[in-house]
Order: C-alpha cells, then sequence, then structure tokens
C-alpha cells in the first residue's frame, strides 16, 4: 500500500521563542487537512494579508484507505487559507494567454517566487502532466517553457513564452537591487519527458 502524502498543515508561530534542539513537536503546530483540498506537490504558495493561496501543483492522491478520497485540483480555482480562522475557501481565478483548451494538460513548477513590493507571485517552468483516475496515470508530458505571473490585485495568472526551453525542477530565487526585482533561475533539466517517451520496450 502506498502513501504519496499525509493530510496534515504544519505551521511554525516566528512571533514566538523557539528552541531548534527539541523535537519539533514541541513548537511546531499541526492541524488536519480538510479532505476537500487536493493533494499536490509543486504548487503555488502565496501569502496573502490573512493567510495564503494555494494553486496548481502536481496531484498527488493521497493513500485513500488511510486519508480518504482527494480530488485533482482545477487550475481555475485555488484555495485561500486563513490563519486566524483555519478556514479554507474555494475561490476561482483568471487566466491569461493560456497554453491551450484542453483541460486535461495541467503544469507545475518547483520554481516559485513571490515578490512582496509588487504583490506578485512568478511560476518559472515546470512540467505539463495529464490526469487521469489513479496516482498511476498521472503521467509526464513535457517541460513547461513559458513564466506564469500572478497579479494578486487583479486575482489574473498570465503565461508568457521564454526563449529558453522547457526546464524543470531547477530553483526560482527572488532578488532586490538598487533599481529593480529580479528572478534568477538555475538547475533543472529539459527534454526528460521527450528521451523517456522515445525508449524502445523491445
Amino acid at each position: 500500500m502506498i502513501t504519496h502524502l499525509d493530510s496534515v498543515l504544519r505551521s511554525l508561530n516566528i512571533s514566538e521563542s523557539f528552541k531548534t534542539s527539541l523535537d519539533s513537536i514541541h513548537y511546531v503546530q499541526t492541524e488536519e487537512i480538510p479532505s476537500i483540498i487536493p493533494g499536490v506537490s509543486d504548487a503555488a504558495l502565496f501569502p496573502t494579508e490573512s493567510g495564503f493561496d494555494l494553486t496548481f501543483g502536481r496531484w498527488n492522491p493521497y493513500n485513500r484507505s488511510i486519508y480518504g478520497k482527494k480530488d485533482p485540483p482545477l487550475e481555475h480555482k485555488k484555495w485561500q487559507y486563513e490563519i486566524a480562522t483555519q478556514r479554507w475557501t474555494n475561490a476561482g481565478i483568471t487566466r491569461r494567454n493560456w497554453f491551450q483548451t484542453n483541460t486535461s494538460r495541467r503544469v507545475s513548477s518547483a520554481m516559485t517566487a513571490w515578490v512582496p513590493s509588487m504583490k506578485k507571485g512568478f511560476l518559472f517552468g515546470g512540467s505539463f502532466f495529464t490526469l487521469k483516475e489513479t496516482w498511476r496515470n498521472v503521467t509526464g508530458l513535457e517541460e513547461h517553457n513559458g513564466l506564469i505571473t500572478y497579479d494578486q490585485a487583479t486575482n489574473t495568472w498570465t503565461n508568457e513564452t521564454t526563449p529558453f526551453g522547457g526546464i524543470a525542477d531547477g530553483g526560482l530565487v527572488h532578488i532586490t537591487t538598487a533599481t529593480d526585482e529580479v528572478l534568477i533561475q538555475f538547475g533543472g533539466y529539459s527534454g526528460l519527458y521527450t528521451q523517456v517517451a522515445c525508449l524502445s520496450t523491445d
């Protein structure tokens, strides 16, 4: 029996002192994630004034016999979490210049960054994948070659194609300079899914 994810949200209150020498159970709070929240990895997790937004991500179904059913995420939806009330809200988003109308084709990326001064989030590269009924049918298709920008003021996601080709599983870092906000991408891979698709089993 395979368990991909647990169903717990872990948080650390940094406004209070804590000792890293102690076991984390003494200062890390855990709370159950409702069954309505999809199990995802490589999602966009951006702060809000009262909590955070969770959007996109690669579907990783929970072990249903332990955690119950978790539906796949929807790209036109985001989950908002409010810290004070510990409440999750299902909200919609607007997508512009999107990849295509094929709703089974989704994108996830480990390369995300939030720029506080702009109140914008960025998701660079990543992987396209398709969703089916079970985790065995979550299939990688190819690397994504775009930069997706989230504007919190308009609640809008916009995709822009980059000249670099598809890149996945790298790092994305935000730095502030004297004159600009800069995103730095490094590492990752490209062409993996194409190579896998071309492998022969004969």
